[in-house]
């Protein structure tokens, strides 16, 4: 039963400043984007303001494939903060994006059971709407990858 009211925790948002605003402005017009080095071509992610490939300071946004394969992930059964009490089980990844940066993000649509094989699966970017100003990238397996109840 899902909790409402006054007395239910929202979860935290991330803080909308600087260079963080500008990735989530992106995820906002549901485009998942990361900067690019303009010097050497490396992609990164978290944004910062220098390349820690070569150093230089001139960079652009460019969008991402959306596409990537799961690195690394957990179920996450106990929530650490109240603003996740009812979303608990859920599966959190570190997804090794088509241009070689990895990012942490919920995997949805997926049993959280803890039983899924998920490192190496191929996944997909989607768009949380968290608040009215405020979306967030997470994952999904491919439709032709999801089999009955969600496991590979």
């Amino acid at each position: 039963m899902r909790r409402t009211g006054p007395d239910v925790a929202a979860p935290p948002l991330p803080s909308l400043e600087g260079l963080t605003a500008q990735f989530y402005e992106h995820c906002r017009r549901e485009e998942l984007s990361f900067q690019r080095c303009s010097r050497c071509d490396r992609w990164r992610h978290v944004p910062r303001l220098t390349c820690a490939g070569c150093g230089s300071n001139s960079w652009s946004w460019q969008r991402s494939s959306g596409r990537g394969v799961v690195f690394s992930h957990t179920v996450i059964h106990r929530a650490l903060h109240p603003g996740f009490d009812e979303a608990v089980p859920f599966v959190c990844a570190v997804v090794e994006m088509d241009e070689g940066v990895r990012m942490v993000a919920r995997i949805v649509d997926l049993v959280a059971d803890g039983t899924a094989m998920l490192v190496d699966a191929a996944v997909e970017v989607v768009y949380v709407h968290a608040a009215d100003d405020v979306v967030l990238p997470a994952f999904r397996l491919p439709a032709a990858e999801v089999r009955g109840n969600g496991r590979r």
